[in-house]
């Protein structure tokens, strides 16, 4: 008998009796039984295995889904901030833009006594021009009015009251005094031969177009730092007449001027002195172009007055007599200032 066979007809384990089957092919059911349980338990296993492997499969399903649903989200939030940002940029207000500091709005004087008053007190302040304020400009407004200013044998200064007064047509307060200034330098070196006045005597601010004026808002802060130092964008603070026929003396107005840190006169046809008194009263001006005119005296030591001039440019005039020594940066070391 093989061993199966042996196998089979020894009693059953937990049989207390130890007997025999009663039938011979017991065994053989048995053993049947025993492979049958066996696949069961294998197919158990394998069903397990392939329930397992399909969760995982719908696990890895679900993170892919969720990842999708993730990227979409990402994608549709992205688009709506770009187009929250493309809404601001067309003109709705976003909450996070400053908002600009308010414009002081600009004070107009229509009275033209109210305006005579002002450039009387101004050039009566300074020492420049306080004898022409006594001397040629009238304390009433209507003795000003219908005065020619064509006519060249009315003295410039009152030609330049009686058009600020009664001609100007922009009446703004902070100008005033300056835009008179102006219109006497015009009128007193023979303005009407100049050669660019574009924009002079308009209706808008000296800022706005005059030829040759440059004011705090023409500036540019990053490239010159020194300019506009606690000043406001409407201060006038470069006149350039250069090489444009100023002919005569140098005006005493140019003082009232108070504002202007460079002055270019140069390549004209100005004679007479370089009057100290202009330019020690005007409190800013630090560079002064006066080369190449008919310019004669001596250059005053007092020139520099006004603490801020550093710069002057005067060869090619009639000057007569030595450099004053405070012109001389190095006179200490070689004692000679004519050199």
């Amino acid at each position: 008998m093989d061993d199966r066979a042996q196998i089979i007809d020894e009693p059953l384990p937990g049989d207390e009796a130890g007997a025999e089957l009663d039938n011979p092919n017991d065994g053989n059911e048995v053993l049947a039984g025993v492979e049958t349980a066996q696949v069961e338990a294998a197919r158990e296993s394998a069903g397990l295995e392939a329930s397992k492997n399909h969760d995982d499969d719908g696990n890895r399903f679900y993170l892919i889904l969720s990842a999708i649903v993730c990227v979409v989200g990402v994608i549709i939030i992205v688009v709506m901030l770009v187009a929250v940002k493309d809404d601001d940029d067309d003109g709705v207000d976003s909450p996070a833009s400053p908002t600009p500091a308010p414009t002081a709005p600009i004070v107009m004087v229509e009275d033209a006594q109210d305006r005579l008053d002002m450039l009387l007190e101004g050039s009566a302040s300074n020492p420049a021009t306080a004898s022409f304020a006594a001397t040629k400009i009238p304390a009433d407004a209507s003795v000003l009015e219908g005065i020619n200013l064509d006519d060249e044998t009315i003295d410039p200064v009152t030609r330049a009251a009686a058009w600020s007064v009664h001609v100007d047509p922009y009446k703004a307060e902070r100008e005033v005094v300056q835009r008179f200034a102006l219109a006497a330098v015009y009128y007193g070196t023979g303005g009407y031969d100049w050669l660019s006045k574009d924009g002079w005597f308009g209706e808008s601010s000296f800022c706005d177009g005059w030829e040759g004026l440059r004011c705090c808002g023409d500036y540019h802060v990053e490239v010159d730092p020194h300019q506009c130092l606690d000043k406001e964008k409407y201060h006038l603070i470069e006149v350039d007449l250069a090489e444009n026929n100023l002919k005569g003396v140098i005006p005493l107005a140019f003082a009232l001027l108070e504002y202007v840190e460079i002055l270019w006169l140069e390549g004209n046809d100005l004679t007479g002195p370089l009057d100290p008194v202009i330019f020690s009263n005007m409190p800013h001006l630090d560079s002064l172009y006066v080369h190449r005119n008919r310019l004669s005296g001596s250059i005053n030591a007092t020139l520099r007055d006004n603490g801020h001039l550093d710069t002057l440019f005067a060869h090619n005039n009639d000057f007569t007599g030595d450099w004053p020594s405070n012109f001389c940066f190095q006179c200490a070391a070689n004692g000679d200032c004519d050199h």
